[in-house]
């Protein structure tokens, strides 16, 4: 399962900036890495809100649209995420022990909410849409937008301070 995880975010797989240009500093830091990420996280959080707002119309063409632009987002996240911020950290662990262990168990957590998010996105994309799997995908999204708020803000205000504080 975890294999699949990983191709399903595109794990190994290289990324380019968005002017195709490899950007990268001598230690591995990449500039501007957290507020793409943070910006990714905003754009996750407006899809998810349509989604939502799709879901409450019974509405199957936006409810299908918005999930796909939600999948192709959180599948560029994860992998910028996995590569150049844990791939950082894997590399140049905190000498703090501590720090390193919430490193960590935060890149743990990463692989199960991104399994949790793989099955949500697997269940509807897969299935014929009827009243009682609306009332299902409302259910379900509640639960996946707190996991989602949850584990960006502690991306956040844990995370990505540690990386910022090897940067400057």
């Amino acid at each position: 399962m975890l294999n699949a995880l990983k191709r399903w975010i595109g794990y190994g797989d290289d990324r380019a900036s968005s002017s195709g240009a490899r950007i990268r500093q001598p230690d591995g830091l990449r500039p501007g890495l957290i507020p793409e990420l943070r910006a990714d996280h905003q754009k996750l959080l407006e899809l998810f809100g349509e989604l939502e707002r799709a879901s409450e119309q019974n509405d199957e063409l936006a409810c299908r649209s918005a999930l796909d632009r939600f999948t192709r987002v959180l599948q560029d996240h994860l992998l910028t995420e996995n590569r150049h911020l844990y791939g950082y950290f894997s590399r140049h662990p905190d000498p703090d022990p501590s720090v390193a262990q919430q490193v960590d168990s935060m890149s743990a957590d990463m692989m199960r909410v991104g399994k949790m998010l793989h099955r949500f996105i697997t269940t509807y994309t897969r299935v014929t849409w009827t009243g009682d799997l609306y009332a299902r995908l409302r259910q379900d999204l509640g639960v996946v937008g707190e996991v989602l708020t949850h584990r960006i803000h502690e991306e956040e205000t844990v995370l990505y301070p540690l990386y910022d504080a090897h940067s400057s």
